[in-house]
């Protein structure tokens, strides 16, 4: 069954506001913990980190659940509605933070943050694999999954730049935390908007194999090869703008002799790009397959994320080429990696007879965290060692400036390396998918 636009926008509606706990809190709120409100760099390496391994037994927890739901709202609606509601209080803390606040009660609002956003992910990836069954219209249903995301992400990475741009005009106090705090504003808006459009609009069949599983089947779920597979594909493709992301900043300012707010004007061009590249690496997927496209897709973000570090310093539109480039490949794995998860989904139904659609992505979910938490954990921690210094206009030496540079180079591309290498070796087709489908349908 093909969507009709109306129904893969609403459905997309979700993904501008909780985009908005991905790359945005590597890129912006790192530097602005550690930077402005006071707590050292190894230490908001540490948080940050922390909180995602933390609340990874979370993601497990809402899948499980969710794989047991039956209400008349349906099966996602009530946990993307309750996750989105949570997520919001922990929005208000986080963005709004306080200059000097302890270490406690940074993790108390990221925790409280993190928690209401793994219910809402799992529940409204979980249901984009349950619209349909055809191999090729997954594809475009986390497409558009895609497209809400980077929509989400050039509006909210272009409220600093706005906001810095109308203080002036209505007195509003210029430096980091405006951006913040207008970035904060603008999800705190969004997300009961698109909460309400898509629990009203997108409609949720009851599942024709759903059975209830014990805790024993989130183990049994890891030792699956295709989910291990399709798993470690999205750590390691995650990974990869993870690494960059959490040091771009102190990269092209530190590195390369940007302002920190032409760096992160750099990030407008990334995601640009991903307007460009989602429809682009879609159509490439229908041609061939899902996994032939992540598979080129993260060999390419490899090679141009390398040519970033042989630009000329400080020219702006060079960097903005660059980023350009590398934003264009960058945003294919993600919403391929879904729809290659939904065929997963329907062979594991086959073979046991039931579905495990919301276990299943959220143990997805959780390894995407991993993506994200484990290079801010890392990369922070090493920077601290060598040295470098986050605040803004620091003097910097050469040591570890050069410990910068090796850290933004070398992680990215080894392991986008393997994630390609990963997704070269990937069996299910469009035709095993078509066969799978019909024999759910005859059971």
């Amino acid at each position: 069954m093909k969507l009709n636009r109306r129904t893969l926008a609403a459905f997309a509606a979700p993904c501008l506001p909780l985009t908005g706990v991905g790359l945005p809190i590597v890129v912006y709120l790192p530097p602005y913990y550690a930077g402005t409100l006071g707590l050292s760099l190894a230490m908001t390496g540490l948080l940050f980190s922390l909180v995602r391994w933390l609340d990874l037994p979370l993601d497990l927890i809402f899948g499980h659940r969710i794989d047991k739901t039956d209400t008349r709202l349906g099966r996602f609606r009530p946990w993307l509605l309750g996750g989105g509601l949570v997520m919001m209080v922990g929005l208000a803390l986080v963005f709004f933070a306080p200059p000097g606040l302890s270490p406690l009660r940074a993790l108390a609002g990221l925790m409280l943050m993190y928690t209401g956003y793994s219910a809402a992910m799992v529940a409204h990836t979980s249901w984009g694999q349950a619209l349909s069954d055809d191999y090729h219209e997954r594809s475009r249903i986390f497409g558009w999954w895609q497209l809400g995301n980077m929509i989400g992400l050039i509006g909210l990475l272009s409220v600093p730049l706005v906001a810095t741009t109308l203080a002036p005009r209505f007195g509003w106090t210029p430096g980091p935390a405006l951006g913040v705090h207008g970035m904060g504003w603008v999800l705190l808006v969004l997300l009961p908007v698109a909460l309400i459009l898509v629990a009203l609009t997108v409609p949720e069949q009851k599942p024709r194999h759903q059975a209830p599983h014990g805790w024993g089947d989130i183990w049994a779920a890891l030792r699956l090869p295709l989910l291990r597979r399709v798993l470690l594909i999205d750590l390691f493709s995650s990974l990869a703008p993870g690494f960059g992301g959490a040091l771009l900043i102190f990269y092209f300012e530190s590195a390369r002799g940007f302002s920190v707010e032409a760096a992160r004007g750099l990030l407008l061009f990334y995601f640009a790009a991903g307007l460009i590249g989602a429809p682009a690496w879609g159509w490439f997927a229908r041609r061939t397959s899902k996994h032939q496209a992540v598979m080129w897709s993260i060999g390419s973000y490899a090679a141009f994320h390398a040519l970033l570090v042989t630009l000329p310093a400080s020219n702006f539109w060079a960097a903005a080429l660059g980023m350009t480039l590398a934003g264009i490949p960058a945003v294919a794995p993600a919403f391929l990696i879904r729809a290659m998860l939904a065929d997963v989904v329907d062979a594991e139904t086959l073979d046991t007879g039931r579905s495990n659609a919301g276990l299943y992505y959220a143990v997805l979910v959780g390894v995407q965290k991993l993506g994200y938490a484990i290079p801010v954990g890392l990369s922070y921690l090493v920077l601290d060692l060598v040295g470098f210094d986050a605040k803004a206009g620091a003097g910097n030496s050469e040591t570890a400036i050069a410990g910068l540079t090796a850290l933004f180079l070398g992680p990215p591309v080894l392991v986008a390396i393997i994630a390609a290498w990963l997704a070269k070796g990937w069996t299910i087709t469009a035709a095993v998918q078509a066969r799978t489908a019909a024999a759910l349908a005859t059971r």
